[in-house]
């Protein structure tokens, strides 16, 4: 499903467009940074999240995450679900008074198994996955 093409291309192109929605569908998108193809099936990627992205990937591990060249504006997107996450990093301390409370203090590392890939682009296109 991932196939080498789309490992070079998310190699060139390492930050994607991370949507998720909460538990009643309201949709929420961040950006995903760092991205690249573990495997044939399995897509990795991280960022200091807010706590929608957190929250909405904890209760609804349903995600879609686009890759996109900008300067030809193509791409893919990646449908799937969260497989795995855990912290990368940690900020060593918050500091009151000098940054707000509800900042990210966790890198936080995704791994997706995706389960369908369709083009990404702002021109003429389908939403049928793309052949394996």
């Amino acid at each position: 499903m991932l196939t080498e093409e789309i490992r070079r291309f998310i190699a060139g192109n390492p930050l994607a467009f991370v949507a998720s929605t909460d538990s009643t569908g309201n949709p929420h998108l961040a950006t995903g940074c760092e991205v690249r193809v573990l495997d044939a099936e399995h897509l990795a990627f991280e960022n200091w999240f807010c706590q929608t992205t957190l929250r909405n990937l904890g209760d609804n591990p349903q995600v879609a995450v686009a890759v996109m060249a900008l300067d030809s504006r193509t791409g893919y997107q990646f449908i799937g679900k969260v497989a795995h996450a855990f912290d990368a990093a940690i900020l060593d301390g918050y500091a009151p008074g000098a940054e707000p409370p509800d900042i990210p203090q966790t890198l936080t590392r995704f791994v997706i198994r995706v389960e369908k890939v369709l083009a990404f682009c702002s021109g003429i296109h389908t939403d049928l996955p793309l052949p394996e």
